[in-house]
């Protein structure tokens, strides 16, 4: 930033002080461009009905920021300055109050819009004492002592007017372009009838280009500038930021409150701008239930894909791409070893898979063995008795090649017949039971048939030779039934 040197002793010229406001002048534009660019924004001027409500509105003070050229006419002595450009501001320290009209056509509205401009504007005219070389002790009036009245203020003036667009049937009105060197900042809706202002019928300009009203340190805390509630319908979401976004670039973010969840593929247009697609995390087109009503959604621009990415969808589903390593999320259809059905198979028949199975894990059982019958002596002198049958054994098997992974046969084993009971020497043995298998994967045989046994007299009965357990015979692992081994 320049500084004017005056050094002691030396005749002050009228230059050094235009250069020492000058200079100052240029510091703060370029502090302010650093911080804003070039672009013109507003600053304050709110726009509120007035109060008791009456068909007044009040635009409050405030400043706006434009590129303009340094000094478009000479600026005392020293020259207009056409060539270079600084972000001006031009402020305006009092509220403006317009009256508005209301159509008087029945079914119609008309639509005013609240326009700001930057003006360099000279004022404070006054005639100036000059020195007088012939009489130092009476000045002149004015240069040449010719009474002349010369401006001693430059000011940069904030603007504000109002344009009136033209009545249509409700719904139909359209919003007045704003004029050349304005720029648009409220629009005011009047419908016949009206007989005042409501704040509902005030509403931002289309990308009026506000600058936060708590200042820009605290609207980065609070993310102002970067959030906006949708305005569109499902699938097809419409955000307007303020101020307006500029070009969209790699890894800009903003954030936007869905109005409606989404269905299917859907595309995000802001600021008024193109619609493009809204792409998941996966980087594809969403399929449905990402957004939900409500939901704060953040999306981030990627200019290869020309597409809004999801970085956060508040509520809504999380889209994953193809799990490939083993710390990743997996999509429906990726996860293994999945639970599909328990089949209890109780008689012979062809067993067919699940078309997803992958795995199976089989347990079998053969059959019990028959009990014998017990001899019926007719006599006290005698004892009798006849064994229980073997339990069948028991095998399991647990199948993954997809070679046996194909309809099988599961033969159920027939449990063992029981003996019969008889006098005099008839009465017989229980059968076997019957081998139960699962194709030639996995097989356990059925337990052994009871033996009955009988006593003479005055002899005990020591033992009743019960029927032997089947075994595991085909399989992962086997165990006998219970019996005698």
């Amino acid at each position: 930033m320049d500084r004017q040197i005056v050094y002691p002793g030396a005749i002050p010229l009228e230059t050094d002080l235009l250069n020492t406001n000058k200079y100052a002048m240029m510091g703060l534009a370029k502090l302010a461009a650093a911080l804003m660019g070039s672009n013109t924004y507003l600053h304050g001027l709110a726009c509120t009905p007035s109060s008791p409500a009456s068909m007044v509105v009040n635009v409050a003070k405030g400043q706006i920021y434009s590129l303009q050229n340094v000094d478009g006419t000479a600026y005392s002595s020293l020259a207009a300055d056409t060539t270079n450009t600084i972000l001006k501001q031009g402020v305006i320290l009092g509220s403006t109050a317009f009256t508005l009209t209301a159509p008087t056509t029945a079914g119609q509205s008309i639509n005013y819009l609240i326009q700001i401009a930057y003006s360099d504007t000279d004022s404070g005219a006054t005639v100036l004492p000059y020195y007088n070389a012939a009489n130092p002790s009476v000045a002149y009036s004015g240069p040449n002592n010719a009474g002349t009245a010369q401006n001693t203020v430059r000011s940069g003036v904030c603007t504000v007017a109002l344009k009136a667009g033209v009545a249509a049937t409700t719904g139909t009105q359209t919003t007045p372009a704003a004029d050349t060197g304005y720029t648009a900042a409220w629009v005011i809706t009047v419908a016949q009838g009206a007989t005042t202002i409501t704040a509902s019928n005030i509403a931002v300009a289309a990308n009026a280009p506000f600058l936060p009203a708590a200042g820009i340190f605290s609207a980065v805390q609070q993310g102002t500038m970067t959030y906006a509630s949708d305005t569109g319908v499902a699938n097809a979401y419409v955000a307007s930021f303020v101020p307006a976004l500029p070009t969209l670039a790699d890894g800009m973010r903003v954030t936007f409150k869905a109005k409606t969840a989404n269905s299917g593929a859907s595309t995000l247009a802001v600021n008024g701008g193109s619609a493009y697609p809204l792409y998941s995390h996966a980087n594809q087109a969403l399929q449905g239930g990402e957004i939900v009503a409500n939901g704060l959604v953040e999306v981030e621009w990627n200019s290869t894909l020309t597409a809004w990415v999801l970085c956060g969808n508040s509520g809504g589903a999380l889209p994953v791409g193809a799990a490939t390593q083993s710390n990743h999320a997996m999509q429906l259809g990726q996860a293994v070893g999945r639970f599909l059905k328990r089949t209890v198979i109780s008689s012979t028949q062809t067993f067919n898979y699940l078309s997803a199975t992958t795995m199976a894990f089989v347990q079998l059982v053969g059959a019990g063995g028959g009990g014998a019958g017990a001899e019926g002596t007719g006599s006290t002198s005698y004892i009798s008795g006849g064994s229980g049958g073997g339990a069948g054994g028991y095998a399991e098997v647990l199948i993954t090649s997809a070679a046996n992974l194909v309809a099988t046969t599961a033969t159920i084993g027939t449990a063992g017949s029981a003996g019969s009971g008889a006098v005099g020497g008839s009465s017989t043995n229980g059968s076997s039971g019957g081998a139960t298998s699962f194709g030639s994967l996995c097989a356990a045989s059925g337990g052994g048939g009871g033996s009955y046994q009988t006593t003479s007299s005055g002899s005990t009965l020591y033992q009743q030779l019960g029927g032997l357990g089947g075994a595991g015979t085909i399989g992962d692992r086997g165990s006998r039934g219970g019996g005698r081994w």
